[in-house]
């Protein structure tokens, strides 16, 4: 039997590696950042942001200079004050993409920056409709994905809290728990163990673990991205193993020790590995 079980876990790890090894590494979420003006002028106005690292190798704006009105771009473009320049007009190290104009909504300007460029702290720049230059105070972008708001009639900026992190922690840690619960019972049923002080202790000792999981890897996605994560998921599912393992052979008291470190091993890999689409799916949700 134990043959079987061992059979049964790599061929579900080559499945699951060849799945993962098949998407591209420039696929997936990448950092964002909208900046939602608030009173914006009824004239146009361009918004960029401006960066402060390295000399700039990329044209984010390959194709569109043409169509932009040339004061304006010009002012963008030949903005370098202490080092800081604007990402979208001037060029970086890294693509970022966006626009220089926004998308009206609710009455407010929507600008959305993105891509691998965005930098972890930048200020906001704007060429009014009078071709004059508001520049915010530097910003530290606080997540992978965040939103900030400028009022254009005082320049203050604010950012969104959106979802508190306690019910982020939340949504995850249900999305987590219930399909581990569920592969890991299953795997507990393979192996024959049926009392009811088993399953007590797998129930109670599953809750602790997702509960760390959650805290882990939520922040994480926060401050890394979900490929980062993919790393971090690794090492915390290590730490996880051996504490599962240590639980199963100091209180279960149904087979023999290495029937349920062979169980707690067995069932985190064959979870573990379930992770990884599942956290593609909940950072898609963490970030929205």
């Amino acid at each position: 039997m134990l043959v079987h079980r061992a059979v049964f876990t790599v061929v579900l790890f080559f499945m699951i590696c060849t799945l993962t090894l098949s998407v591209s590494a420039d696929m997936g979420p990448k950092p964002k950042l909208t900046v939602i003006v608030t009173n914006p002028p009824e004239n146009e106005y361009y918004l960029d942001i401006l960066v402060d690292y390295d000399l700039p190798l990329c044209d984010n704006l390959t194709g569109k200079r043409d169509t932009l009105d040339r004061e304006k771009l010009k002012l963008l473009t030949e903005y370098n004050i202490n080092g800081w320049y604007p990402a979208l007009a001037h060029g970086t190290k890294k693509p970022v993409w966006g626009r220089l104009t926004g998308d009206y909504v609710n009455q407010q300007k929507s600008h959305r920056f993105g891509y691998f460029g965005l930098p972890d702290k930048y200020k906001i720049i704007i060429i009014t409709p009078e071709n004059n230059i508001l520049v915010s105070p530097v910003i530290e972008k606080t997540s992978y994905s965040s939103t900030v708001y400028f009022d254009y009639s005082t320049g203050e900026v604010t950012e969104e809290e959106g979802l508190t992190l306690t019910w982020t922690y939340v949504r995850q840690f249900f999305m987590s728990l219930i399909p581990t619960l569920i592969l890991e019972a299953m795997v507990l049923l393979i192996f024959r163990f049926k009392k009811a002080h088993t399953l007590i202790v797998f129930f109670i000792t599953n809750i602790c673990t997702q509960a760390v999981m959650t805290l882990m890897m939520s922040t994480s996605m926060l401050k890394l991205g979900i490929y980062s994560s993919y790393v971090v998921l690794f090492f915390v599912e290590i730490v996880i193993v051996i504490a599962e393992a240590a639980v199963y052979i100091l209180i279960i008291n149904e087979g023999k020790k290495v029937k349920r470190a062979a169980y707690a091993i067995t069932a985190n890999i064959i979870s573990g590995f379930a992770m990884l689409p599942l956290m593609y799916l909940e950072y898609l949700l963490f970030i929205d």
